[in-house]
C-alpha cells in the first residue's frame, strides 16, 4: 500500500513541513480550522453585508439597516474552517512525454500533487483528487484524515497516462461535483483545445475556487533542442512529422512563446494563477517558489 514516501523522499517532506498552502479568497470547509471563511451563523463574527436575494433566511436580515435605508440586507459572518484542496492531473498519453527532464511530465504532475496533499494533511485541511484524459478516469472529493489519504495515494499511485486529451469535457465534470469552494490545482501540458479549458476554467472561478494552473512541460518542448532531420510523433494520435528541427527551431520557439503569452493573459483575464513548471526542476522546489510567491501576494 504505497504512503507519501512512494513519492516524497524524507528529505523532501522535511523540507514541505515548513510550508504552508493557502488560498487567496475566503475557504468553505466542512469544520474548524485554520482558513479565514465567509459562513452564516449567530455565534461566529460578524463581517459584512450582501443585497438579499429571494430564498435567503430571513433570520439574518440586518434590520437596523432596513430601519435606515428601507433596503433588505444580509448579514455574513466570519470563522475559520479548513481548505478544501482539489488536486486535478492530466493523464493523457502526451504526459508520458521524456527527454530532458529528470521525471516524464506525468511524474512531475503526479510528485506535486502528492507534496501539495502532505501539505493538506499535514495542515489537517481537506483534499481531493481528479485524473483525467478525455474523462474522469479517478474522482476523489476532498476529504479529511488519515483513511482517505490512504485512497487518495492509492489512486495517484494506480494510474498510468493513456489516451487523449479533453480537458473542457472532463473539467465540466468535476466542477458538478466541487460545488464547495476551495483551492483547484490543475496540472497539465495544455496540449488541447484552449478555449474548452478556459470555458472551464471560468466555470471554476464564478464557483468561486481559487485555481491555479500549472502548466507542465518538459524543456526539450520549450526549445525544441534535436539536430538533424527528426521523426516526431503525436503520443495521443500516432500522426508523424518528418522535419529537420533546425529549419523550424525559430518558428517553433516563437509560437510556444506566444502560446504561453496567451494562456498567462487569459489566465490573469479569469483571476487564475498561472505558472509554467518544467520537469527539469524538482517538484517540491517548484511549489516552495509558488507557495513563497502566493504567500507574498496574499494567500
Amino acid at each position: 500500500m504505497p504512503g507519501f514516501s512512494h513519492f516524497l523522499t524524507a528529505e523532501t517532506m522535511r523540507r514541505l513541513d515548513h510550508l504552508a498552502l493557502g488560498s487567496r479568497w475566503t475557504a468553505e470547509g466542512g469544520r474548524s480550522g485554520r482558513h479565514s471563511s465567509v459562513l452564516k451563523g449567530a455565534s461566529i463574527e460578524f463581517r459584512d453585508h450582501r443585497d438579499y436575494v429571494q430564498g435567503d433566511n430571513l433570520r439574518h436580515l440586518d434590520w437596523k439597516v432596513f430601519g435606515r435605508s428601507e433596503r433588505y440586507y444580509i448579514k455574513q459572518y466570519q470563522e475559520e474552517t479548513c481548505l478544501r484542496v482539489h488536486l486535478v492531473v492530466d493523464a493523457s498519453a502526451s504526459m508520458a512525454f521524456k527527454h530532458g527532464g529528470r521525471l516524464t511530465k506525468y511524474q512531475f504532475a503526479r510528485e506535486l500533487a502528492a507534496a501539495a496533499a502532505y501539505l493538506a494533511h499535514h495542515q489537517q485541511d481537506s483534499v481531493g483528487l481528479a485524473v483525467f484524459d478525455d474523462d474522469v478516469r479517478s474522482w476523489l472529493p476532498a476529504k479529511g484524515g488519515s483513511r482517505h489519504i490512504r485512497h487518495f495515494l492509492e489512486a495517484l499511485a494506480g494510474h498510468k497516462p493513456g489516451g487523449r486529451t479533453d480537458t473542457g469535457k472532463a473539467l465540466a465534470a468535476l466542477s458538478e461535483g466541487m460545488a464547495r469552494r476551495g483551492l483547484v490545482m490543475m496540472m497539465s501540458d495544455m496540449l488541447d483545445d484552449p478555449d474548452a479549458v478556459f470555458r472551464a476554467l471560468a466555470h471554476f472561478r464564478r464557483r468561486g475556487h481559487d485555481v491555479v494552473l500549472v502548466h507542465v512541460l518538459d524543456p526539450a518542448e520549450l526549445d525544441l533542442p534535436y539536430d538533424g532531420v527528426s521523426d516526431f510523433i503525436d503520443m495521443e494520435t500516432g500522426e508523424r512529422l518528418e522535419t529537420d528541427a533546425a529549419l523550424v527551431r525559430r518558428a517553433y520557439r516563437e509560437a510556444v512563446d506566444t502560446a504561453i503569452a496567451g494562456f498567462r493573459e487569459r489566465c490573469g483575464g479569469l483571476r487564475v494563477d498561472y505558472r509554467l513548471a518544467t520537469t527539469d526542476r524538482t517538484p517540491a522546489d517548484f511549489l516552495n517558489e509558488l507557495l513563497a510567491e502566493r504567500k507574498r501576494l496574499g494567500a
